[in-house]
């Protein structure tokens, strides 16, 4: 955390990453049903797989809309949407609808390792679950469904929100309406993540490297060796504190606080010029939603720009980001620097964690005057 972080916020950052009710307190105890579903999507290899997450509907008054909420990065499995009322919720959650998803990995499916950053199928995952809930909203309030949706998504979810808004426009424009897409600060250049943190060797929250390389292992069926990539410290956190699925985001940052790229990968494992990492960043481009190559100032024949989106679509990133680098909104800034419909919010935000609640307030303004 931030050394100049007044305590307010140290306390706000505490209670929304720990799920405690601190948030929803301060802001008065919303009235809603939360329900936790099971519906059918797909996995890594496209079998049918069960899913799990959670609905949730305002009972004390109309809802003002239905809101897709594809969350942030968690580690423990009592953080998946289906387990807690999570930190995105606690916003929202009084005046909409919101369908969030626990992603593969989690909830019904904790014991499947994550495919952690393929935002082609947690986007999959995410409208399979949108596809199927209208029964379950409208058994808890009747006429709560609509065909129009928000999507509000950070960090992980950030990415992940453009990824479905992607797959929506792409495949079901004709069934639903997306108003408006909220990302802020995600990895959407996943491949230039890895160069940054190979170049200054510096990485801002170390669960990260086993997660994505275990996770774009599983998604793309690389046959990597973990013994290429991890260090023995790396090995032994692992095994002690993320694979059983139990400690939080909060404490992983704090268990595993060590900040070279080096101390948690090996030489030949952040070396791009040998076969597997070679193999891993194929995988890391295929998670990118556009990229941009680290050696050029303009876009290049190596960059990978996705059609810009047609609904209106707001991008948040603090340029201090410690966690998920500025790099991925300014790559994407980039490639739709055209797009009339993208508005981009950049600014000194203070750390990952600290902007989430710059992004979250921010939003729920936007929201709150329309």
């Amino acid at each position: 955390m931030r050394p100049n972080m007044d305590f307010r916020t140290r306390i706000l950052l505490f209670c929304t990453f720990l799920h405690c009710p601190f948030l929803a307190m301060t802001a008065g105890t919303p009235s809603v049903v939360e329900k936790v579903v099971e519906y059918t999507s797909v996995g890594p290899r496209g079998e049918q797989i069960r899913l799990s997450g959670k609905v949730s509907v305002p009972m004390k008054s109309q809802p003002k809309g239905l809101m897709l909420i594809p969350h942030f990065t968690i580690a423990a499995n009592d953080e998946a949407p289906s387990m807690c009322t999570p930190a995105e919720a606690k916003v929202f959650r009084d005046d909409y609808v919101l369908v969030m998803p626990d992603y593969i990995g989690f909830g019904v499916t904790r014991d499947s390792t994550m495919p952690y950053l393929d935002g082609a199928l947690t986007a999959r995952n995410c409208v399979d679950m949108l596809l199927q809930v209208p029964s379950v909203i409208d058994s808890i309030r009747s006429r709560a469904y609509s065909d129009t949706i928000i999507i509000f998504g950070f960090s992980q979810g950030g990415a992940a929100a453009l990824w479905t808004l992607k797959l929506l426009e792409e495949q079901y424009a004709d069934r639903i309406h997306v108003k408006a897409c909220y990302a802020g600060s995600g990895p959407y250049d996943v491949a230039s993540t890895y160069d940054v943190a190979v170049m200054t060797d510096k990485v801002g929250y170390a669960m990260t490297i086993p997660t994505l390389i275990l996770g774009t292992n599983v998604a793309y069926d690389l046959h990597l060796s973990n013994d290429y990539f991890f260090t023995p410290e790396l090995q032994r956190a692992y095994d002690k504190f993320v694979a059983p699925k139990e400690k939080g985001v909060l404490a992983l940052y704090f268990l595993m606080n060590r900040h070279r790229t080096s101390y948690w990968m090996t030489r030949d494992g952040m070396d791009k010029t040998q076969p597997e990492p070679q193999r891993l960043y194929q995988g890391l481009l295929r998670s990118s939603l556009v990229h941009v190559p680290m050696d050029t100032l303009a876009l290049s024949a190596d960059t990978v720009c996705v059609a810009p989106p047609k609904a209106p679509t707001y991008v948040f990133h603090s340029t201090e980001d410690d966690i998920v680098t500025f790099e991925n909104a300014r790559h994407l800034q980039q490639c739709w620097s055209d797009a009339p419909n993208v508005t981009f919010d950049f600014g000194n935000h203070g750390s990952h964690l600290r902007s989430f609640l710059v992004f979250s307030h921010r939003v729920r303004k936007i929201l709150d005057k329309q």
